[in-house]
């Protein structure tokens, strides 16, 4: 059996871009775990999007650091609860592992049975994990039942995720969330319409949208120019928001500057591409 095609192609794409990182002249984050998810078949599709637009290196990069962020934050502001949804290949578990703080991977069965013989092969400890679709079941009561207290804060990571989801399902899960964990705050990245309904302008930033979605076997469906659609239904507040040109004009400057002056279609697509906080309000 074709283990990309049963996982998803995008787990391992991810982890081979974050893997990319223990090269870079100035690194953004640290993950040594990332390269144990990395086969030649994936390193063949994220070096062919590289070449189609190389900035998909940047867009990746910047995104990871910036939820990275998020975690730091949350654990030096005394959160002891943090959830990772459709955690993939994620191992902040691991790298920002702090006593007293516990982590949890939601996932489908087999991304997380697969992580999982990964990290036991290397005598890592796999995360406390969630085997299920977070959208089909209710995840609060199943957090409970792993000892999670829904009546204290906890922090979720919803990376690469919004994107694939048609947005009724984000709706529903929202309210499901919100009428169960008074104090959550959730974390996630997404797109702007443009980029989702091909209205950009731009004829690189559909040619790279059109290659990943073929190239990976998914389809981005999603996109929000708007927050207020979503703090406003569900009533959450926005704590930070910023587009991931932001994020690397902040945080590698050097790296944005770049872009900014040689590559006008990838810096539009950054701009294009934000994440944000959201808190119960």
């Amino acid at each position: 059996m074709d283990i990309i095609n049963e996982i998803g192609a995008t787990a391992f794409f991810v982890s081979s871009i974050r893997a990319k990182e223990e090269k870079q002249e100035h690194k953004l984050f640290d993950d040594p775990c990332a390269a144990w998810f990395v086969n030649e078949a994936i390193e063949e599709k994220v070096q062919e999007q590289i070449e189609v637009f190389p900035p998909a290196l940047e867009l990746v990069r910047f995104r990871v650091c910036v939820m990275s962020e998020v975690v730091e934050r949350g654990i030096e502001a005394g959160v002891k609860q943090i959830v990772s949804l459709g955690a993939g290949f994620d191992m902040r578990f691991h790298i920002y592992r702090t006593e007293g703080v516990r982590f949890c991977d939601v996932d489908q069965p087999a991304v997380l049975q697969f992580k999982n013989k990964i990290l036991e092969a290397r005598d890592v400890t796999p995360c406390s994990g969630i085997e299920c679709n977070y959208l089909e079941v209710d995840l609060p009561r199943e957090l409970a039942e792993a000892g999670f207290d829904l009546e204290a804060p906890i922090l979720f990571i919803w990376e690469g995720n919004t994107m694939y989801l048609p947005v009724g399902l984000i709706h529903d899960f929202l309210d499901r969330m919100r009428a169960q964990v008074p104090y959550m705050t959730i974390a996630f990245d997404y797109l702007s319409e443009k980029v989702i309904n091909r209205t950009s302008g731009d004829e690189r930033i559909t040619e790279f949208t059109d290659l990943f979605e073929s190239n990976f076997g998914v389809k981005w469906v999603t996109g929000f120019d708007d927050l207020s659609v979503l703090t406003e239904k569900h009533g959450l507040e926005v704590v930070k928001s910023e587009s991931l040109m932001e994020v690397g004009e902040r945080r590698a400057p050097e790296s944005a500057s770049q872009i900014h002056e040689f590559m006008d279609a990838a810096a539009e697509l950054l701009k294009l591409y934000s994440y944000c906080v959201l808190k119960a309000a």
